[in-house]
């Protein structure tokens, strides 16, 4: 057939063709009202043909006026043969079910799901501009889509939180109003998963919440509970967690967590560089100068003079400095910093073998014009008046006149430990008692040159002297210690182990003078059962007793022990000649005391 020419005369145009062309005309005018209707989530009900036509472009809106002047000039009747159709100005009725498959729009009928889907489909592959209420997102077309999907083939199902789809029960709100879409403002947490799982009776809802391998209930904190849960980290895991975020970084480095700082058997780091920069990030804060009063550096080998004048410069109100084995520090580095740091009250430079001494630098002195240039000493000398406990152990170039130096400097010392200074003397000593009145605990245990002499100087301190230890000093005999055990009666612990001379006569005038005694160590002493009568007959508070390797003690003074010291926790019977009668005489009478033997037979 060749091609079809309309005549658009009125005369001259069969009814029939104008009735097949207007038919076919509306038919698509109806699908795309129908589509645009669906797409801006209009009721069916509430629209008719004409508000379809007044969403829809202006090439359908100018088709639609030809047609209907057409079909004007067409006559009724013969309509009414053809198709049984009546036209009106502004209403299309179809009672024949011909006409049946047009959009609900026009024939007021529901749609189905799977005509839904195709229209929809169709719409998101055109992208057409079907009207001011059709300005939507690409993606709302897909959720609807997926949402028809759900709701053709899950046979009831209408949600999944996890796909984000929406029932089509609620797609005219999602389309009409952006701002009730889960896409652009949802009010479900992004972080909240909702999963439903059928039971053989009922559904359980489970809720889990993650945030990036953290929970969101700690993310939530407020900065002064994760401050409270940041102050019981360490100084490593504090630098740790301020490379985590932005918020981490700041709430890390806030003043208040660091107090102290603890940088422990770090042999690598170089701990100079360490304290510059943890200094320099804390003066940052506009709080003020960091309010450091307790620093540990145990182990730290690398830690040098420069790194002490670091602190002594940012840290002026330190009141407590640990530097255990940091053998690169020399006394030098320790005067500068003492000197500027005040406040000091607890110092321990354990293993520091280059500290020979501790003082603070004096002021230089001021001319007295006067006395024609002669300098004025009138001004007192700058000592360490907060220091209280002093640490010197292991150090090996530590001598009498540094010790002098020490005592003078630091008068109100009140704990001194000077373990294994092998250099000291007698002398030394005469200068610990003489200034550091109140001192209450001391160790000079394995100072090999210390005598009788050194302990008839150190009783001057009298009752103040709480803690003695003169372990390994070989030479001490029993005249040194029943003079420490004459004057200084309120004694807690004494320690004389492998002081062969002491024996029975010392331990009997300790037992009658020091009734409040404690603990004592009586390890290799010429001790016998009767020196232990007379101690547990007058110390009947004692909590911890040593007689290892005393063999002239026997099963007698054990159970003479046992039985007035019942209150006794720790006792050392090792290489001992104790049998298992003495050592169960301890079990019955002792209940809580721990006993160390080297008998395999004990049980």
């Amino acid at each position: 057939m060749g091609p079809t020419v309309i005549d658009r005369n009125p005369e001259t145009v069969p009814n029939s063709f104008l009735t097949t062309g207007i038919w076919t005309k509306l038919q698509e005018i109806a699908d795309n009202a129908s589509l645009s209707v669906e797409e801006t989530g209009s009721s069916a009900t509430e629209s008719d043909s004409i508000g379809s036509l007044r969403n829809s472009s202006p090439e359908n809106i100018n088709t639609v006026a030809s047609l209907t002047t057409l079909a004007g000039s067409c006559s009724s009747k013969d309509l009414k043969n053809k198709g049984g159709i009546s036209l009106h100005p502004g209403r299309i009725s179809s009672p024949s079910p011909r006409i049946n498959r047009l959009s609900p729009m026009v024939t007021g009928s529901a749609t189905s799901a799977k005509l839904q889907k195709q229209i929809l489909s169709h719409s998101a592959s055109k992208h057409q501009d079907l009207g001011y209420h059709t300005l939507l997102n690409k993606h709302v077309a897909t959720c609807s889509t997926s949402s028809l999907e759900s709701s053709e083939n899950s046979g009831g199902t209408l949600w999944d939180v996890r796909a984000t789809k929406t029932p089509i029960r609620d797609l005219k709100i999602m389309t009409h109003n952006a701002k009730h879409s889960p896409i652009s403002r949802s009010s479900t947490p992004k972080n909240l998963s909702v999963t439903f799982s059928s039971n053989s009776s009922e559904k359980a809802l489970s809720i889990a919440s993650a945030t990036n391998g953290r929970g969101a209930s700690f993310r939530n904190l407020p900065d002064s509970m994760v401050l409270k849960v940041l102050s019981f980290l360490t100084t490593n895991d504090l630098v740790k967690c301020s490379r985590i975020s932005r918020r981490f970084y700041f709430l890390s480095w806030e003043p208040d967590l660091w107090d102290s700082v603890v940088l422990d058997g770090d042999q690598r780091s170089d701990t100079d560089l360490a304290l510059k920069t943890i200094f320099r990030l804390l003066s940052r804060n506009p709080a003020g100068r960091p309010g450091l009063s307790k620093l540990v550096l145990n182990g730290c080998a690398r830690l040098t003079d420069r790194g002490l004048a670091i602190v002594a410069r940012t840290c002026p109100n330190l009141s407590r400095l640990e530097i255990q084995h940091c053998v690169n520090i020399t006394s030098g580095g320790l005067m500068d910093l003492v000197t500027k740091c005040q406040m000091l009250d607890h110092l321990d430079v354990t293993g520091c073998h280059m500290i020979s001494t501790i003082k603070v630098h004096q002021p230089p002195p001021t001319p007295n014009p006067t006395t024609r240039g002669a300098t004025s000493s009138t001004l007192p000398l700058r000592r360490l008046d907060h220091l209280q406990y002093l640490d010197l152990t292991d150090c090996l170039s530590l001598e009498d006149s540094g010790l002098k130096m020490v005592v003078e400097t630091c008068p109100q010392l009140l704990y001194l430990f000077l373990r294994r200074c092998t250099a000291i003397t007698d002398i030394g000593i005469k200068y610990v008692s003489s200034y550091c009145l109140q001192l209450r605990e001391l160790s000079i245990s394995d100072c090999s040159q210390i005598t009788d002499f050194g302990l008839y100087e150190l009783a001057k301190l009298g009752p103040n002297l709480r803690y003695l230890s003169v372990a390994k000093c070989d030479q001490i005999s029993d005249a040194g210690v029943k003079q420490i055990a004459r004057l200084c009666y309120k004694l807690r612990y004494l320690n004389v182990r492998g002081c062969e001379a002491v024996s029975d006569e010392a331990i009997e005038m300790l037992a009658r003078s020091c009734s409040r005694l404690r603990s004592l160590d009586l390890g290799k002493c010429d001790v016998t059962d009767v020196g232990l009568k007379m101690l547990s007959e007058n110390c009947p508070n004692l909590k911890k007793l040593s007689v290892k390797s005393c063999e002239m003690v026997s099963d007698r003074g054990i159970q003479c022990v046992a039985y007035y010291c019942r209150g006794l926790q720790q006792l050392n019977i090792q290489d001992c000649p104790i049998t298992l009668e003495g050592y169960r005489m301890v079990k019955k009478f002792c209940k809580r005391c721990i006993i160390e033997h080297s008998h395999p037979g004990f049980f």
